[in-house]
């Protein structure tokens, strides 16, 4: 391997044609974070009026000789802004020089500019420019600013972040002509020929990503996943490169749809925790782990690297249709595609990503139903581990084990084994733990509000399954309001021995003591809390009106014909109110109860059904 590594002026690199190749990222900097401390940095070195400026190092640039050019394998971001930056520089000693503003000394550092920027090359009869974005999102624009073009076409999100960069720039430099035309001079030279870089040049394109991997490595440069798609290229054959780019671009396109374009290594880290790596791994630690002995044997990348691009473009598209349901995202196919996921999202909150462990473990050319399927039995045991409030990490490790015996599943009857054997075993340990937490929880426990109405929505929709009624679908259950069936605030409470200051409290936020009700209906009611009046069946004449079957409920009036599913229900959960008391809300409680053990069933089962003796003495509680 043949290295060349030399310090070089911004000046000094008018030596070089640089080319950032078409499989290298687009520009990302932004204008208010990177453009911002670039510009400090600068400030900071930069003395005003000395005649011995201190050099100031900006990184590094990694390049390989083709042709008469180099190409930039890292180091485009800040090259890229050199030249923005150098561009703004020309624009304004040009409007001096317009104005008859330039001295003979800013005269000269014009030249010098322009003739760094661009010249024209007579043998190929061209104008060549000191940088040549190829990749799709430049769409040529460098080029425009370079040589003072008018620039027509798409603005893409690179192309915009290349426009605030030269405009925060721009404003910076005008910034010093304003304080002094001599100043302004002054920093423009300290630019060309005190601010430095290291020009790395390889002799070839697999030397110079292992550099590049090194540098980064060692906490100079870029994520895990930018690591991971240059490593694909220095192990891939050249004629794999246009579909290692074309594929990568894909995974790109997916996690911006799924609102996880900035944040890649999320999808990098439940790729590898769901088909490859043994247990739970940060994202810091990711790199390291693929290039490791271990991770080289599970990938293959280094005899096979199309193949675990081709995975990972595949897992990408799941992946974001999965966040999408999680989501609840409308607008896209995600929540289609897997009603179940959406479910999660709901009983686990939106922002949460554990359950893609197991979803993502799956064979990738599953069918939907299967993926649906695992996906009921997850929202279920994640229904028992937030009421019995089991911390995440508490059963992230049983997720990533699961995963292990899940990869490359991809019928219905595996899962089902899976959940017999593991996820049941799990759970029913913790039945009696169950029992008594959920007779206890305050309706509050479910936070956020969205969870709450849903764990009540899927306790009526379960009543309605059982008596033959049509349930309210999701999105009107989550238009209802919160109703305290014993009011938050209460009027002449010594007219009622039946709640004391401290048990009020208690029974007040406790599961049973809620209901979901329409808000006008809602609006109706809030003054029947006066204890020295019937206030509970002035409630009750109106929760009637609702289509809400588990507040009709609370009217023993509600009935429907005779010996009908609902009726036959109503006895068998013991659903009668004449009055509302302490009694009647643990009650009400344990009816949930049942209900939920109902609905939350697992491989079709009630968790209450599986035999204690059944479960294997290995199962670790």
């Amino acid at each position: 391997m043949k290295i060349d590594a030399n310090v070089l002026s911004i000046e000094d690199l008018e030596k070089y044609y640089f080319v950032v190749p078409d499989y290298q990222r687009e520009y990302v900097w932004e204008a208010d974070k990177h453009i911002y401390q670039f510009l400090v940095d600068i400030d900071e070195e930069f003395e005003a009026h000395s005649h011995e400026q201190q050099s100031y190092f900006i990184g590094s640039i990694i390049v390989v000789k083709k042709d008469s050019k180099y190409d930039v394998i890292d180091g485009q971001q800040r090259l890229t802004t050199i030249v923005i930056s150098l561009c703004a520089m020309r624009n304004i000693l040009e409007d001096l020089q317009k104005h008859d503003q330039l001295t003979d000394m800013s005269s000269s550092i014009l030249d010098i500019v322009k003739k760094w920027l661009f010249k024209f090359d007579l043998k190929t009869k061209s104008t060549l420019s000191r940088l040549e974005l190829q990749y799709d999102e430049s769409n040529g624009y460098l080029d425009t600013v370079i040589q003072k073009k008018v620039y027509e076409g798409e603005v893409t999100n690179s192309i915009e972040k290349m426009q605030k960069a030269y405009d925060r720039i721009f404003k910076h430099l005008q910034n010093y002509l304003n304080q002094e035309a001599e100043l302004f001079e002054e920093y423009v030279q300290y630019f060309l020929t005190n601010v430095n870089v290291v020009v790395i040049e390889s002799d070839n394109l697999g030397s110079a990503l292992k550099i590049f991997e090194t540098i980064n490595q060692r906490g100079a440069g870029l994520n895990a996943m930018d690591l991971v798609k240059n490593l694909m290229f220095s192990k891939a054959n050249p004629h794999d490169f246009e579909s290692i780019k074309i594929k990568w671009k894909q995974i790109t396109t997916d996690l911006q749809a799924c609102g996880e374009g900035d944040n890649p290594l999320r999808f990098l880290r439940y790729f590898m925790i769901a088909r490859y790596h043994s247990g739970i791994i940060r994202e810091d630690d990711l790199y390291s782990w693929i290039i490791s002995k271990e991770g080289k044997k599970k990938l293959q990348y280094e005899t096979k690297p199309i193949n675990l691009v081709n995975e990972m473009t595949t897992a990408a598209k799941r992946y974001s249709h999965l966040v999408q349901a999680t989501n609840n995202d409308n607008s896209n196919i995600g929540i289609n595609k897997y009603p179940n996921v959406v479910n999660i999202g709901y009983i686990n909150k939106q922002r949460s990503r554990q359950h893609l462990m197991l979803l993502m473990a799956l064979d990738l050319n599953c069918n939907d139903d299967v993926i649906n399927y695992l996906a009921q039995q997850i929202e279920s045991f994640l229904f028992f581990a937030n009421t019995l409030k089991m911390q995440t990490k508490n059963y992230e490790r049983r997720f990533t084990d699961w995963a292990i015996k899940l990869r490359g599943k991809r019928d219905i009857e595996e899962i089902v084994e899976l959940i017999d054997e593991a996820m049941i075993p799990f759970l029913r340990s913790y039945l009696s733990e169950f029992k008594n937490s959920f007779l206890q929880i305050r309706h509050y426990d479910y936070n956020p509000q969205y969870r709450e109405r849903y764990i009540l929505g899927c306790l009526d929709t379960e009543i309605c399954k059982q008596a033959g009624l049509n349930p309210l679908s999701q999105d009107n259950i989550q238009k209802l309001q919160i109703e305290h069936i014993l009011p938050q605030t209460l009027v002449n409470l010594e007219a009622s021995d039946e709640f004391d200051e401290e048990e009020r409290d208690k029974y007040t936020f406790m599961l049973g003591n809620t209901t979901l009700l329409e808000s006008q209906i809602n609006q109706a009611i809030n003054n029947y809390n006066d204890l020295s009046t019937d206030w509970f069946s002035m409630k009750q004449s109106e929760y009637l009106h609702s289509n809400f079957v588990l507040t009709k409920l609370l009217n023993d009036q509600y009935n429907i014909g005779k010996n009908t599913g609902l009726n036959r229900l109503k006895s068998k959960l013991n659903c009668q109110f004449d009055k509302w008391t302490k009694t009647s809300i643990e009650q009400r409680q344990q009816m949930l109860m049942e209900l939920a053990f109902d609905h939350w069933q697992l491989n079709g089962k009630r968790l209450d059904e599986y035999d204690r003796v059944n479960i294997p003495d290995s199962v670790e509680i």
